[in-house]
């Protein structure tokens, strides 16, 4: 293990309420305002490429496959790992990386604006105080705050494991993706909660990618989502921010 090298994002409790406070961190209404974005679905569900439950999982789940558990749940899993070092300028790397991988404005702007709410979250409600010094780091221009980052920090934080951290954050983002769906979409509650069941093989295994890639191969492959997000801002009307 690397040699720890700071204290400043180290976990500050004793761990004895993490189950608690991580289903708080993964609940739907932690302020993070994920609800209000689609990261391009909607263009799709205006297209009519989304039209039912069975579309809408299909997609989801290839987003996570392809979009998240090479991407941002990398840097979820990397920004643990230096968070418990200390590591501030890894954490400052991480950050642009996770930037330079979203390809689309919204998407990128969807990315700091829920990572800028849980930072703001997790610091007023569980008094993190790596979340004052990411703050820190942020003010000064060093980093934009991705939301994945800011989820690794928190999780490590919290005293989480390495792999409850990854992993919530792999249901949080499949969960509020397919709510929104649920907003846009015929798509009922139970189906919507099917479909949630339904990923669990499919997010311990998006887990166990995200916690063994090289940050070299860090990556996100679901193009046709990328340009259904460039396409999102000129829509003549919509609900969701991306």
């Amino acid at each position: 293990m690397a040699e720890r090298r700071g204290a400043d994002f180290r976990p500050q409790g004793n761990g004895g309420d993490r189950l608690l406070a991580l289903l708080q961190l993964a609940n739907a209404s932690f302020p993070t305002g994920a609800f209000t974005h689609s990261y391009g679905f909607e263009t799709w569900i205006s297209d009519d490429a989304v039209a039912n439950a069975p579309e809408a999982e299909r997609r989801c789940r290839d987003w996570l496959r392809f979009g998240v558990a090479t991407g941002d749940a990398v840097a979820v899993a990397q920004a643990y790992r230096a968070a418990l070092d200390g590591d501030a300028a890894r954490l400052a790397e991480l950050d642009g990386l996770c930037g330079a991988l979203k390809l689309g404005r919204e998407t990128k702007a969807a990315s700091t604006m829920t990572g800028r709410a849980l930072l703001a979250a997790c610091r007023d409600v569980f008094e993190l105080e790596g979340m004052l010094r990411y703050g820190a780091m942020m003010a000064q221009g060093g980093c934009a705050g991705h939301h994945a980052v800011v989820y690794g920090i928190a999780g490590a934080g919290l005293a989480l494991g390495e792999a409850e951290t990854v992993t919530s954050y792999l249901w949080s983002a499949l969960s509020n993706l397919v709510a929104v769906n649920q907003r846009l979409v015929p798509l009922g509650q139970v189906d919507a909660q099917r479909i949630v069941a339904g990923a669990a093989p499919l997010i311990d295994a998006c887990a166990e990618i995200a916690r063994s890639r090289r940050l070299e191969a860090m990556c996100s492959t679901y193009a046709a989502l990328d340009v259904a997000a460039m396409r999102h801002e000129r829509l003549p009307s919509r609900l969701c921010i991306s």
